[in-house]
C-alpha cells in the first residue's frame, strides 16, 4: 500500500513539473512578443520624430548662411531629444555633435562636413541594427533622410 501511494506522489510531481515548464514557456513567449512589439513601436516613434524634423528642415529654407546652419542645428538638437528613448545612443550622440558643429561652422564646407559625419554615424547604426536583427532601422533610415535633406538645403542656400 505504501508503495502505491509513493508511486502516485511521484506521478503527481511529474505532472506538476510538466505544467510548470509549460507555464514558464508560455510566459517567455508572451514576454518575447511584447519585446518585439516594443522595438517596432520605437522604430515608428523615431520615424515620426524624423518626419517632424524634416518639416523643420524645410522651414529653415528661408534662411541662408550661418542663420541656416543654426536653424538646422536647432532641428537636429530637437530630434536628438525626441529620440532619447531609443536604444541607439550613437544616433543621439551623432545628432547632438552635428548640431554643435553646425553652430560652429563658418562656411558651407564645414557645415556639409558636420552633416556628412553625422550621416556616416547613422549609416553605421543602421548597419548594426540590421546585422543584429533589431527593429528600428526604419526610424534610423528616416533620420538619414532628414540629414540628406539638410545637406541638400545647405548646398542650395549656402
Amino acid at each position: 500500500m505504501m508503495l502505491r501511494a509513493f508511486g502516485y506522489r511521484r506521478s503527481n510531481q511529474g505532472i506538476v513539473a510538466t505544467c510548470t515548464r509549460a507555464a514558464l514557456l508560455a510566459a517567455l513567449i508572451v514576454l518575447g512578443s511584447l519585446f518585439a512589439n516594443r522595438e517596432a513601436a520605437a522604430g515608428a516613434s523615431v520615424a515620426a520624430a524624423a518626419q517632424s524634423a524634416d518639416a523643420g528642415v524645410s522651414a529653415c529654407g528661408s534662411n541662408s548662411g550661418k542663420v541656416l546652419y543654426s536653424c538646422i542645428a536647432n532641428v537636429l538638437d530637437r530630434l536628438s531629444s525626441e529620440i532619447s528613448d531609443v536604444k541607439v545612443p550613437a544616433a543621439r550622440t551623432a545628432l547632438h555633435t552635428a548640431a554643435s558643429r553646425l553652430r560652429a561652422a563658418a562656411n558651407m564646407t564645414q557645415a556639409l562636413s558636420a552633416i556628412s559625419q553625422c550621416r556616416a554615424a547613422i549609416s553605421s547604426a543602421i548597419g548594426l541594427a540590421r546585422t543584429i536583427g533589431r527593429g528600428g532601422s526604419q526610424g534610423l533610415d528616416a533620420i538619414a533622410g532628414v540629414l540628406s535633406h539638410a545637406a541638400q538645403l545647405i548646398q542650395s542656400k549656402g
